[in-house]
């Protein structure tokens, strides 16, 4: 078990008068078991012992993480630096549970933001047997009882919270999340999803000593099981992914801001892995020193097989946030997003290290670990330790690990240790009353064939991995979870069994694509307004994806039916002026 050292356990903010829940949820659902904290807290056991909760693979007993969080912070016009970080609380906090009033900024209400002290966790399994219960009339009759955060999801705000809080199907479109009554679902991303709402603004920042920014923040948590996936592609099923919708609701603009993936990276036994930083596919990983990780000190080891974890920034969407993501100099062009662009670290304060390069402890430290600066805002510098150089990088060691060619921790002659990592993407201008989104995915990488160090598969292995990893992610990031439906709209119902697709971009403009998870010999495709009234309808041949002209359509609720045979395809379309 690893020592973290602890003022508080569980925090309490004295003009907030409201604990943290610290009851988890686990994001289980493929080769991992990952503990999500409520608040920016996750992979460790923050009520009580501390011990590492990241275990993979599942069931073996040994974890590959410790603690992660983001952090975020940039300087007001005034020259102010905001910051919002979490590390292990030991001295309060920077966040709290729910989201920010849209009405009155800063005003808070203790009563309303109660109900958003929690986790949801939803699966496409929960969703497609709570949809087969509705179908049945099960629910109905008493005899399936729905989960409780499918039915108290947060699709809409309360109070003066923003009203379309989270995205759902609304089987009959009228505005309304009723799953009980309607059918109504959360939409949800990947194959398992956890959802946490938090903000920056509702005390004093315990952790950083530093303003708020006013954010309001959704985290969603999120893995895929594909059992179908060939070897080369089984990384997926090993993987976490982190999903940041974060809205800044003050009337505050912040320039040179940066955000943070922050990550203690007990790789196994804690106390021998190296860090590093692949440039080109953009991302930092975490490798054991030698060729065996121990058992030690109450932590299991991964043995003569030790893993590599990678940290990899994933794609999001950018392209109409008014943020100058990649500084190109042009804001929300096709393509657009958010950059690698700083990865740093620091040592624990337990060991003879300079005070410089420790755990950061004001406002200005943490910034300037996102920023690519020591605590004393000297520049890391490329060779050596990163500190007293006279060439500043904006990457740590960069170099080969297969041959230990270029700079790495090896070759620098570094000792193993505990380390902490943060990539961070910026400097960016973040507008008042505007939102980005940011994720990144945590990759594991193991050669469980032969008894190897993966790092030595650097090239071959852990690079494709990511990349991979990537590439699966970008493939699937409409909803994939399509029940069976029964629904009726107006005076038509819809029945059906499952046709796995996505309908998409939704909202729309001019068209829509149709693209379903395999090609079918034929099918009917139908476009129909809330009343059940038949707008639209095409047939096609040897199909898996078409599109659909919707630009003469007025603004308003549609719906797509796509049906094979027995086999139909149901979903909501929402159609912008």
């Amino acid at each position: 078990m690893k020592k973290i050292y602890y003022l508080l356990f569980v925090c309490i903010q004295a003009n907030a008068q409201i604990s943290f829940n610290t009851t988890p949820k686990y994001l289980d659902v493929n080769r991992v078991k990952a503990r999500i904290n409520n608040v920016n807290n996750k992979f460790w056991n923050i009520a009580s012992t501390g011990n590492a909760s990241y275990e993979v693979p599942k069931g073996s007993g040994a974890h590959a993480q410790f603690a992660n969080s983001i952090w975020i912070g940039g300087f007001d016009a005034g020259g102010q630096l905001h910051v919002s970080a979490n590390t292990y609380r030991q001295l309060g906090t920077d966040f709290w549970a729910g989201p920010l009033d849209t009405t009155n900024i800063g005003a808070y209400s203790f009563s309303n933001s109660t109900v958003y002290n929690k986790l949801w966790k939803v699966s496409c399994k929960d969703i497609n047997d709570f949809m087969t219960a509705y179908s049945n009339g099960w629910i109905s009759a008493g005899t399936y009882t729905t989960p409780p955060d499918i039915v108290n999801y947060p699709a809409y705000g309360i109070s003066n919270f923003q009203k379309k809080l989270e995205p759902y199907f609304d089987v009959n479109g009228n505005g309304v999340y009723n799953p009980v009554a309607e059918g109504d679902y959360p939409i949800i991303k990947g194959h398992q999803q956890i959802l946490s709402i938090y903000n920056d603004q509702q005390g004093n920042h315990g952790e950083t000593q530093a303003p708020a920014m006013g954010l309001e923040i959704h985290e969603r948590s999120y893995a895929y099981y594909d059992a179908t996936l060939p070897d080369s592609m089984k990384a997926v099923n090993h993987t976490t992914f982190y999903h940041y919708t974060i809205y800044n609701r003050s009337n505050t603009s912040y320039f040179n801001t940066y955000i943070g993936d922050w990550s203690d990276v007990d790789l196994g036994y804690y106390l021998d892995d190296y860090i590093g930083t692949d440039t080109i596919n953009s991302f930092a990983y975490c490798y054991n020193a030698d060729a065996i990780d121990e058992t030690a000190q109450g932590t299991t080891g991964y043995g003569n097989k030790p893993p590599v974890v990678s940290h990899a920034i994933i794609k999001t969407p950018c392209t109409n946030d008014g943020v100058d993501n990649n500084h190109n100099g042009t804001t929300d062009e096709v393509g657009e997003e958010f950059l690698m662009d700083r990865t740093t670290y620091y040592n624990n304060n337990i060991g003879a290290f300079l005070p410089q390069t420790t755990n950061p402890q004001i406002a200005l430290h943490y910034y300037n670990y996102m920023a690519g600066k020591w605590k004393d805002a000297s520049p890391f510098t490329y060779g050596g330790d990163a500190y007293g150089g006279v060439k500043p990088t904006n990457y740590v060691y960069t170099g080969n690990p297969v041959t230990n060619s270029g700079w790495t921790e090896s070759s620098a002659g570094n000792l193993a240790g505990d380390r902490r990592i943060i990539f961070s993407s910026g400097p960016f201008t973040f507008p008042a009353n505007s939102k980005i989104e940011w994720a990144y995915a945590v990759v594991f990488s193991q050669d469980t064939a032969q008894s190897v160090n993966t790092i030595t598969q650097f090239n071959s292995r852990v690079q494709r991995d990511v990349r991979n990893v990537r590439y699966y992610d970008q493939q699937h990031q409409m909803p994939l979870c399509t029940p069976a439906l029964t629904i009726t709209t107006g005076a038509k119902e819809f029945k059906g069994s499952v046709l796995n697709g996505v309908v998409y971009p939704n909202p729309a403009q001019h068209k829509i694509s149709i693209e379903l998870t395999e090609k079918v010999n034929h099918a009917v495709i139908k476009l129909s307004d809330v009343s059940g009234r038949l707008l639209k309808e095409i047939s096609a041949n040897d199909f898996s994806k078409t599109t659909l002209d919707v630009s003469d359509l007025p603004g308003g609720v549609y719906f797509v039916e796509v049906k094979s045979g027995n086999y139909v395809l149901t979903q909501k379309v929402i159609k912008n002026n």
